[in-house]
Parts: C-alpha cells; sequence; structure tokens
C-alpha cells in the first residue's frame, strides 16, 4: 500500500482516544450496506460474499466498534444497472456510512452516484478493468479483490509458459466476463502468443456446440474461457461430447468444489483442464475455519473478500474515532500500511489501535496491500483437479504479476 503523509482526518498515535473513542454517546448501531447481486445471473455472488463479511461481523459485534453495533443493510443489484443505481439510492438515504459493493456488470454505473454522496464503498467481486486507475479515498473506491488486468497476467503468463503460441478467447456475452477475457488476450498477445478466436456466448441457450466447433476448427493451442457456472457447465459438457483435448482455462468463478462435482469428478480430472484465482491470503486458514463454525461449509468464492472488507471498514471507523463516511474514508489506507503491526482479525487491530499503534491489516482473500487507486496487489495460483478438488499447480507472486 502506498503510504503517504496521513490526510486531515487521519489520527496520529498521540492524538486516538483511549479505546478509540469518537466522543458521542449514541449506542444505536452503525448503518452498513452491502450491495450485490442476491437474484439473476450472478445471484451466488451476494450470498458468499455475505457470508464471508457475516464472520467478520460476528466478532466486530462481541468486540463493538466506538461502543456500537453494526447492522448491515442488505440491497440486490439483480445483476442489472437499474436495480442497481435503484439499491444504492436505497443505501444512501438510509444513511449507510459504508458499502461493500457490487460485482464488474454494475459498478461501472456507479462510479459517479458513490463520489457524488462520498459513501466509501469496497467492491468484494468487481475485477473489471474499468475500475483501473479510477478509485482510491478521493474517489470513495476500493476493491478486495485484483484487477482482471492483474489475473489475465497470470493465466495469460502460465499459457506461455507453458509453450502456447496460439489462443482462442470465449466468454459469456456480459462485462464481467469480458473484462477479464480482454485481460487475459491483451497480455498473451502482448508477449508474442496470437489470438485465433473470439467467440461470445451467448447467455440464454440450450447448447454451446456452435460455439465449441468454432474454437477447435481455429486451432488454438489453448482455450481461456470465463462465463459463470450455468454458461461454463454446459461449455464444459459440449467441449466433452466433441472429445476436444484443447487445453482450456476456467475463470476463477467456477473454482468451487460444487462445479466438480455437476461435471464429473474424473471427467474435470481427466480433461486438461486449469483455473486461476488470486492465492489465499495470510489470514485465509484461520477464516475459513471460522467460516465452517459459522456456517458448516467452506467459503465460496468472494467469501474471503467479503470478509476483509467489513473488517477493514470497522478499522476505519476505530482507527478515526468516528462512524462516519468521511472518517472512514481518510482510514481505510492506514490501516493496512506496510509499517503498521500486521494484524488480521478486527479483535487483534482494535487492540493495537487502542494501545496507539498502527496496524497493517493482512487479509483472507490477499494481503490487501492497496495501491493509489484502491486496487489490492497479491499472488495467484493456477490450479488443476486432482482427487476431486481443485489443487494449486504453481503460484505466481505479486512482483512477478506487476514488474
Amino acid at each position: 500500500m502506498t503510504e503517504g503523509e496521513m490526510t486531515e482526518g487521519e489520527m496520529t498515535e498521540g492524538e486516538m482516544t483511549e479505546g478509540g473513542s469518537s466522543g458521542g454517546s449514541s449506542s444505536d448501531p452503525i448503518p452498513v450496506g452491502t450491495l450485490a447481486p442476491f437474484s439473476q445471473g450472478l445471484g451466488w455472488v451476494g450470498p458468499n460474499a455475505a457470508r464471508g463479511r457475516d464472520v467478520a461481523l460476528q466478532s466486530i459485534n462481541e468486540e463493538l466498534v466506538l461502543g456500537r453495533e453494526v447492522e448491515i443493510n442488505e440491497q440486490d443489484t439483480e445483476t442489472t444497472p437499474q436495480a442497481a443505481v435503484s439499491g444504492f439510492t436505497t443505501l444512501d438515504q438510509a444513511g449507510v456510512v459504508a458499502m461493500l459493493g457490487p460485482s464488474s456488470s454494475v459498478i461501472p454505473n456507479l462510479f459517479q452516484p458513490i463520489s457524488d454522496a462520498g459513501l466509501p464503498t469496497l467492491s468484494v467481486s468487481a475485477g473489471t478493468i474499468q475500475m483501473n486507475d479510477v478509485g482510491g479515498p478521493d474517489a470513495y473506491l476500493w476493491r478486495t479483490v485484483p484487477s482482471d488486468s492483474i489475473a489475465g497476467r497470470a493465466q495469460g503468463q502460465y499459457a506461455l509458459d507453458q509453450g502456447f503460441e496460439s489462443m482462442a478467447v470465449s466468454y459469456k456475452d456480459d462485462k464481467g466476463s469480458q473484462s477479464f477475457s480482454a485481460s487475459v488476450a491483451d497480455y498473451f498477445t502482448g508477449q508474442g502468443g496470437s489470438q485465433v478466436a473470439d467467440v461470445p456466448l451467448a447467455i440464454e441457450t440450450d447448447s454451446y456446440r456452435s460455439e465449441v466447433q468454432e474454437i477447435v476448427d481455429s486451432e488454438p493451442d489453448v482455450i481461456s474461457m470465463t462465463a459463470g457456472t450455468e454458461v461454463s457447465a454446459l461449455f464444459m459438457q459440449n467441449y466433452i461430447e466433441a472429445g476436444a483435448d484443447i487445453p482450456l482455462f476456467l475463470g476463477n468463478d467456477v473454482l468451487t468444489p460444487d462445479f466438480i462435482e455437476r461435471v464429473g469428478a474424473d471427467v474435470m480430472a481427466e480433461s486438461p483442464v486449469f483455473g486461476q484465482a488470486p492465492a489465499p491470503g495470510p489470514a485465509f486458514d484461520q477464516f475459513e475455519q471460522r467460516h465452517r463454525d459459522l456456517h458448516g461449509e467452506a467459503p465460496g468464492t468472494f467469501g474471503a473478500a467479503g470478509y476483509d472488507a467489513m473488517n477493514l471498514i470497522a478499522l476505519a471507523a476505530v482507527r478515526g474515532g468516528a462512524a462516519d463516511r468521511e472518517t472512514i474514508t481518510q482510514n481505510i489506507n492506514p490501516v493496512a500500511r506496510p509499517d503498521g503491526t500486521e494484524v488480521s482479525t478486527f479483535a487483534d487491530g482494535k487492540s493495537e489501535l487502542e494501545a496507539g499503534n498502527e496496524i497493517n491489516y493482512q487479509g483472507a482473500s490477499n494481503p490487501q496491500d492497496f495501491n493509489e487507486f484502491g486496487d489490492p496487489v497479491g499472488p495467484f495460483a493456477v490450479l488443476e483437479v486432482s482427487d476431486a478438488s481443485w489443487a494449486e499447480l504453481t503460484t505466481f507472486s505479486a512482483d512477478e504479476l506487476t514488474t
């Protein structure tokens, strides 16, 4: 994370009051919003992230933020820009002090409303390259997942490392999938590879046989396909039926046990199928155990990102001594600075802040080392299916992906 000097509104160690108190007497819950897809095409994203958020919230409401609990106001984007803008307006008018933000398919429509409202927003699932270079404190915008441009480098570099010279790109016909596929192709071709096919996948269809055949006919060395659970499962079925044996990269949104079960563990293991996803953050193991304890299951994709976003918001309020939009905005970056004491839970972070110490929050989804535009940069892993689960093949460090 960029260090820089503290801005007005950030408290120095000597200015912190005991217990991080804002001096107010209110005991009303602190309202925090969640704007995410809970229905329609990306309807699985919101529940996954919310379960991760609630793991953080359990500890936060035990420890309290400035003597107060946090209360969540959830709004469904329905995976559409119109519903997203409506949900944002509802949260803004309700007076939430911060927001866990939505996915790539809708967040570009909210850049201006977020800025106009001065509502600090941490997206837990938007990798879109449209967020590159637009976030940070001045824009009230961060994300707790890396940009598609970083993820695309990991996939593209692994393909190059395997000696693949040509690539076919296929994607669900929506903004999020297009963003990731473009990042992969741009990196791959920029490093000397060639793109031999660009095949969109319609969202409403009962077959991708013609699309699979178009890809096979282009004779690529490797396929990059990003399309979400439903589309990816049908594509895989048609890919297998066609007898295709071209190495296939899947997007990180399907790197789940459920997807393996749906397609078939034996089929996935026997096919040349790979995936790439952010390597687990420093705090992932303890987060995973707490998630199992609370929900009875392992965290899903974007669960850890929801956990990190909720912790960062709460710690920012504690550091700043107030639970309001401007204070939280000015203290998101300072609670994750490399020169602070490393912490990975709200309880530990609060304890250090109350003692007058600066902290460096280390996340479950990645280290949460933000750049000047509110983007985290962390390592990425390449995975394959082994023994009915996703197993790591190799990992690219943050330095390898940014130099």
